[in-house]
Parts: structure tokens; C-alpha cells; sequence
């Protein structure tokens, strides 16, 4: 069972490498409009999620968790990517402004990488509590939720390439 719910979350990061064919560098930390967020900083969303819930030490719900006790370390695992909000009022730093379009998406893919590797190592029971998540979840609960995080996410790259008059692969 936990490799199907992995094999989901697998074809929503396919899409995630659909989604940045042919973003332009110059589109990848641009934003669309006020109150919308670029590409980058969706996809720094997913990467941030991915690697605080797989590669964090957190034995409760937290939000704001100490990234330095996180086994997955980037540029887009960053609290300014927590939650809309925070990504709205905060500028990406110079190096972030500085990935291009290929950087953001590679990184976006190893961070994934190294999550999933952290949950197969981890091979929890997928009926057991998740301590960091919902109250009363359990893994395969959020397996099943983080599957939806990525493919909503996704769909808002392709709309902010539409917006920004960008043509993008038929999805």
C-alpha cells in the first residue's frame, strides 16, 4: 500500500517537470499579478511541505518547525514558502531570485527524492498516527493529501505561465 500511495504522489512530480518545460528564466520568480504567487515560490511551497513533513524531526504538529534539525536542506526549503501569506509579504532572497527555471524544477525533483527515500526508509504503518500532522490522521491520510498538495499546486504554475502569456506543454 505505501507504494501506491508513493506511485501517486510520483505522477503528481511528473507533472510538476511537465509544468516547468519551457519557463522561461526570466517568468520563473515572476509573479502573475498582485496577490499571486510566481512559479518559484509554488514551487518552494511543495519543496518546503515535502521536506518538513518527510525530513524533519517533529514529534507534534508544528508549523514553523526548526529547520535545522531538517535532513533536507535548500534554497526552497525556507520558512518565507510555508503558507501563502508568508510567501506573499516576503521578497525570495537574492540567491533564491538567482535559481533559474531548470534549478528550481531539479531542485524541487531531489528534494522529492530524498522525502520519498526518507518515507520508504521510515516505512511507517500507514494506520499509525501522524503526530505533525491533523489531529487523529494517519499516513496514509496524509500520503493521500500530499498527492492533492502537489497536483493543486501544480495546476497554479500552469496558470501563472498562462498569465504570464507563456504557451505550456498540453497538460
Amino acid at each position: 500500500m505505501l507504494e501506491t500511495l508513493i506511485g501517486g504522489l510520483e505522477l503528481g512530480f511528473f507533472e510538476v517537470t511537465e509544468a516547468f518545460k519551457g519557463l522561461a528564466d526570466e517568468n520563473v520568480w515572476k509573479r502573475p499579478s498582485i496577490g499571486l504567487l510566481s512559479v518559484g515560490e509554488l514551487a518552494g511551497h511543495i519543496a518546503y511541505w515535502e521536506a518538513v513533513r518527510l525530513g524533519c524531526e517533529a514529534t507534534e504538529q508544528d508549523l514553523r518547525p526548526d529547520l535545522t534539525k531538517c535532513n533536507i536542506t535548500s534554497l526552497l526549503v525556507d520558512h518565507r514558502f510555508r503558507y501563502y501569506p508568508d510567501t506573499l509579504n516576503t521578497t525570495p532572497s537574492t540567491l533564491q531570485l538567482s535559481m533559474t527555471s531548470a534549478a528550481v524544477c531539479q531542485e524541487l525533483l531531489r528534494i522529492h527524492q530524498e522525502s520519498v527515500a526518507l518515507l520508504r526508509a521510515l516505512n511507517p504503518d500507514l494506520t499509525s498516527p501522524v503526530p505533525w500532522w491533523q489531529p487523529g490522521s494517519n499516513y496514509a491520510e496524509y500520503l493521500r493529501y500530499a498527492t492533492f498538495h502537489v497536483a493543486y499546486h501544480t495546476g497554479q504554475m500552469y496558470s501563472v505561465r498562462h498569465l504570464l502569456g507563456e504557451t505550456t506543454p498540453d497538460n
